[in-house]
């Protein structure tokens, strides 16, 4: 064997070896990768919250986080309940009276005054299925036919523009300020939006992590909206992390629209056929905005053949300058819009009728 064709062998020999090492370098890497991602999948599972990975309250799993974000802020309830991921849906099935609306009505209920005025006493589970950024019902009612959701009850917030759009019309979009867009939830798989709700909760533990460091190197910078979180029992949203949300002495909502307002035959039209999908009484409401239009509300129900609940009084404190109500407002609120409920021929016959919900 000549010298040249034994360098050769060597060097063969060498590549050969290097080969050898680099896999099993690239396999260790990958075993390690697949341990640590267990190990995060294991902890997450072990939570307990609502879904895999949500971010939970250390004394209640229930409540997940469902909207926050640094810079971008995103929102979770709209991928949990299109999808049936979690308990949402679940809990909604079991509720003999659902509340349906926009953010509007998702500032505006007050959970406890739900349970004492109307769990406790009348013995009603209660749901409040509102979606901030979503003001039309078309996105709702295609979540209640896909998954039959049945209650005893719907209460439906006739909000024809203060939450950003009319509950009766059919369009599918969320809008966060000016940043309006499709709604993406009604585009996915459902593999896909497990991913989306993955992925948000992984972001959102990022920026948990290293919101200390990062605000020591640029400075503090504040996110678009403050964040809030949902319970999947109730559907409850917690908006104290709102400005002024519960600060004393928030003005009144004034209703500046003029009175002289009034419905059209296509709202009208929605608003029919919409109800006949529910399948189930309904009863409108308007949760008082300086937009709100009475008017429209009754003209609506009385086109359709519905009965209103609505409060004798407009003047709810409000944290945003008459928008959306505030803590203080949405208890009072709360009590008066069951008050009015109450009056209601389609709520005395929850009583009469005993329990009729459908499995």
């Amino acid at each position: 064997m000549d010298r040249r064709t034994e360098q050769a062998g060597l060097a063969g020999a060498e590549i050969a070896e290097g080969g050898r090492d680099g896999r099993r370098y690239l396999g260790c890497l990958l075993g390690l990768t697949a341990a640590m991602l267990g190990g995060l999948g294991a902890w997450l599972a072990a939570q307990g919250g609502d879904h895999f990975s949500a971010i939970s309250r250390p004394d209640d799993p229930a409540w997940y986080r469902n909207f926050a974000g640094d810079s971008v802020t995103e929102i979770q309830d709209q991928d949990l309940f299109y999808h049936h991921i979690g308990r949402s849906i679940d809990h909604a099935r079991q509720a003999d009276v659902i509340i349906l609306g926009s953010s509007l009505v998702s500032f505006a209920v007050d959970q406890a005054v739900m349970r004492e005025r109307l769990e406790q006493r009348y013995g009603l589970k209660f749901y409040n299925m509102a979606f901030v950024g979503v003001a039309s019902g078309e996105f709702v009612r295609q979540i209640a036919l896909k998954h039959q959701i049945r209650p005893r009850l719907w209460i439906v917030n006739a909000d024809d523009g203060g939450g950003g759009g009319n509950f009766f019309h059919r369009n599918l979009t969320r809008a966060f300020g000016a940043d309006v867009r499709p709604i993406p939830s009604i585009t996915l798989s459902r593999f896909r939006a497990a991913y989306e709700v993955l992925r948000r909760n992984l972001r959102w533990r990022f920026e948990d992590a290293t919101r200390g460091w990062r605000q020591a190197l640029a400075g503090p910078r504040p996110g678009p909206l403050p964040r809030f979180d949902r319970d999947d029992r109730t559907g409850a949203a917690d908006m104290s992390t709102f400005p002024r949300f519960l600060a004393d002495g928030n003005p009144a909502v004034k209703m500046t629209r003029d009175p002289d307002c009034h419905t059209t035959p296509d709202v009208v039209a929605n608003a029919r056929d919409i109800v006949q999908s529910l399948g189930a009484p309904v009863v409108l409401t308007l949760v008082p905005n300086f937009h709100g239009c009475l008017t429209q509300a009754r003209e609506i129900a009385a086109a359709i053949g519905v009965e209103t609940a609505l409060p004798a009084r407009t003047d709810y404190s409000s944290w945003d300058g008459g928008g959306h109500l505030d803590g203080k407002g949405a208890a009072d609120f709360t009590r008066d819009l069951i008050t009015a409920l109450e009056r209601t021929r389609a709520f005395q016959e929850l009583g009469e009728h005993g329990d009729r919900r459908q499995p």
